[in-house]
């Protein structure tokens, strides 16, 4: 038995498709088809149930699946480590960041590659619940976000910088000047909000839960630097964290005179799983960039 075959077995199980597999794989689906063939001639169990128009897993399949998927893991995270004794001369970072997320990422992404630029880097924005799921099947090393509502099993979130919800307007804005506002306030002026789901629009909607708000929500968008586009050159407002628009221009940003706009900068990792070196420099660095003033005793 290869890793090889596992790869190509867990990939058909993956897309039910042979075509799509061999395609995903680069190889011919001939040569895919034998492999898996020869894979199941050594097990002497059939893997697949194969029909001229599609294919799906047996019930041996099934159970084998997950084997194969947890031995292939197994097999990375070995290359993995040897690719972290390299001194970070190569290899791969998969970061997850949620989108109200993913503007601070910009000048320690930027850092990173600069400084070892033999190490890829993938970033993944997403909601939080589809990259924890990534997390969990190890698609992605650390995901970035602000401090969510709810825990999840198996993973490790830890806080590393404090931050508020705030209303963002343009520094022409009639508000402009006012320092701090009330969620009454926010009734008279039009709102360029953050789609249901993203992290601010949901710390928003828990502080307005409850309450006979009137607002008028002109636009939606989970696209957080078109949000402040459209505010700075408007009269709209928004609501993001204070973190997330730290240092945009042309903007700005008024304290919410509200309880419950905490909204902590955070990083999620698999519980009791091998970190790579490359995971524990970035966050060294993100850390480090952005003056959060927290240690990562724990990881270094």
């Amino acid at each position: 038995m290869e890793l090889r075959q596992l790869r190509y077995f867990v990939r058909v199980a993956e897309t039910c498709n042979f075509s799509e597999a061999s395609r995903q794989l680069n190889i011919t689906q001939s040569t895919l088809s034998q492999q898996i063939k020869q894979l199941e001639d050594e097990l002497g169990v059939k893997l697949l149930i194969r029909n001229s128009h599609s294919v799906r897993l047996s019930d041996v399949g099934e159970a084998f699946l997950a084997q194969a998927q947890r031995t292939l893991t197994a097999a990375d995270t070995c290359i993995e480590r040897i690719h972290d004794v390299q001194e970070l001369g190569t290899g791969v970072l998969n970061i997850g960041s949620t989108y109200t997320f993913s503007p601070m990422l910009k000048e320690t992404v930027l850092l990173f590659m600069k400084k070892y630029p033999g190490v890829k880097v993938n970033i993944h924005c997403h909601s939080m619940q589809t990259l924890m799921k990534m997390l969990d099947s190890q698609k992605i090393d650390v995901v970035l976000s602000y401090k969510p509502s709810q825990t999840f099993n198996d993973i490790d979130s830890h806080i590393i910088f404090d931050n508020r919800l705030a209303v963002i307007v343009a520094d022409t804005h009639p508000l402009a000047k006012k320092g701090s506002i009330r969620l009454n306030e926010l009734e008279s002026v039009p709102l360029a909000m953050p789609t249901k789901g993203m992290q601010a629009r949901c710390t928003f909607d828990r502080l307005v839960e409850g309450h006979d708000y009137r607002f008028n929500m002109r636009l939606e968008s989970n696209e957080v630097n078109t949000l402040i586009d459209l505010v700075r050159g408007s009269h709209m407002a928004t609501v993001l964290s204070q973190a997330t628009v730290a240092h945009v221009k042309g903007i700005s940003v008024l304290k919410l005179d509200h309880k419950g706009t905490s909204m902590e900068g955070s990083f999620h990792v698999l519980r009791n799983a091998y970190m790579k070196r490359s995971t524990k420099e970035f966050l060294r660095l993100l850390c480090e960039n952005r003056s959060y003033g927290l240690a990562l005793m724990d990881l270094f």
